[in-house]
């Protein structure tokens, strides 16, 4: 028996950054993972698919380089070795994967393989290990729904974590989700020549953006030859393909890319209330049982910067910190190509609260910066208050989205106006400037449009 006044079950980079947070306020923490430390994330999420959307981008990009003067590159010839991209991508995991390793040892965490379950609130077993925590934190993250494949024969169905292990790829991939993950690798498959559909129950491509982003991607994908069946499920395999619908869709393999389920540990003598499948918290992530908190995809949150936030605000309540995570504050990234980011309220949102507001969207097409790099896709929203001018949101489709989201995030905390906005000097030429002139439109005094 061993105790503890920390004990997080999951260490991914809600669970990890927990550790590193809580052994910094001086708990005695034990990190518990029953296979890579990183998660999802680190070793078959966010991490290995930026990478190989970047090898995919470059190689569209060579591709298309003659309008920037290029010659000689024969495209016909130009091939995309998946193998190769697939151990570039390994070499990153195990890097950062050593990295978090490091940490834990630098901080004095306790990192304990194996499979943790909960006896009560404070009782955690690892095998025949017996773990006593004032706190615990559960951290055990989320998989794709497989309930689909149950009528499917087997192997035609893959998981991405078996994707990206496989050497080869197929020549014809159907994609069953239309969400953010979903989105990405059928992007990233379309650049380097696989060809792609997508199949989804819901009317929309990732639901959870601003209209005009979702509108934005929907007609990208269309242009780009990617079909989506909207409203529509795999409902049986033929010979060189599947079915969808009464359809039939050509394709070698189906990618399980479905809207997430909760993974949680086996909880003994623990109710703990719950939303649509996920651990229900509060904000400061407790549950409905006194000392025990849950962070992350468990809670249904999919994204990991806002894991790592959690962790922290948990680790941080434990100690008497009382600062609670504003959830609309958030940064939301999207790696297509171009990025997609978003912070603060959709302008759906802000109609269906009755907000009167203000509006100022600018085009990438006459960004200087953006026609320089042959980048010219997409446009910066951003929404304000009409009778103050506070900025309630602020999305943005562009190169670099992901990198530019973090101004807006920093304005939405510190409850800036479109006047603070438009008075920061950008730099000229940059892909910030959109920003800025978003605001001025939005103030009704536009400099460049």
């Amino acid at each position: 028996m061993k105790n503890f006044d920390l004990i997080i079950i999951g260490a991914g980079p809600g669970g990890y950054v927990a550790a590193i947070r809580g052994a910094q306020l001086g708990m005695k923490t034990a990190l518990v993972e029953k296979q890579k430390l990183g998660g999802c994330c680190l070793n078959w999420g966010c991490i290995p698919s930026r990478r190989l959307m970047e090898s995919a981008k470059l190689f569209d990009r060579i591709r298309h380089s003659a309008s920037f003067g290029i010659e000689g590159i024969d495209a016909q010839a130009l091939r995309f070795n998946w193998k190769k991209a697939g151990s570039e991508k390994d070499r990153i995991v195990v890097k950062l994967v050593k990295g978090v390793e490091f940490l834990m040892k630098k901080n004095g965490v306790e990192v304990i393989h194996g499979t943790a379950s909960l006896d009560g609130p404070s009782n955690a077993r690892v095998g025949d290990d017996v773990l006593i925590g004032k706190n615990v934190i559960i951290a055990t993250g989320s998989r794709p729904d497989r309930s689909f494949a149950s009528s499917l024969p087997k192997g035609i169905v893959a998981e991405i974590d078996e994707f990206y292990a496989r050497t080869e790829l197929p020549d014809k991939i159907v994609i069953r989700g239309g969400n953010v993950v979903a989105c990405e690798i059928a992007n990233m498959l379309l650049l380097i020549g696989t060809s792609v559909s997508l199949v989804t129950a819901g009317n929309r491509l990732m639901p959870q953006l601003d209209e005009a982003c979702s509108s934005f991607v929907r007609e990208k994908f269309k242009k780009l030859g990617i079909q989506v069946h909207f409203e529509k499920e795999i409902t049986g395999v033929r010979n060189g393909g599947v079915l969808v619908g009464d359809e039939f869709v050509p394709c070698d393999l189906v990618l399980n890319c479905s809207d997430r389920t909760a993974i949680l540990p086996e909880l003994k003598d623990l109710r703990l209330d719950s939303h649509n499948g996920f651990i229900k918290t509060d904000e400061f992530m407790q549950t409905s049982v006194p000392h025990v908190y849950a962070i992350g995809d468990v809670t249904g949150t999919m994204f990991a910067h806002v894991a790592s936030a959690q962790g922290s605000t948990a680790t941080n309540h434990m100690a008497g910190i009382r600062d609670p995570l504003d959830c609309n504050k958030l940064p939301l990234n999207i790696y297509l190509d171009p990025e997609i980011a978003a912070v603060g309220l959709t302008e759906e949102q802000i109609k269906a609260r009755s907000i009167e507001y203000v509006k100022g969207e600018f085009p990438m097409s006459v960004n200087s910066k953006a026609l320089v790099e042959g980048q010219t896709e997409g446009f910066v929203k951003v929404l304000a208050d009409k009778k103050y001018g506070e900025i309630l949101g602020v999305h943005i489709v562009s190169t670099r989205a992901t990198e530019l989201i973090a101004e807006a995030v920093r304005s939405l905390t510190l409850e800036e106006t479109l006047d603070d906005l438009t008075k920061a000097v950008h730099a000229h030429p940059t892909i910030s400037e959109t920003l800025m002139e978003a605001g001025f439109k939005a103030l009704g005094k536009p400099l460049h449009i």
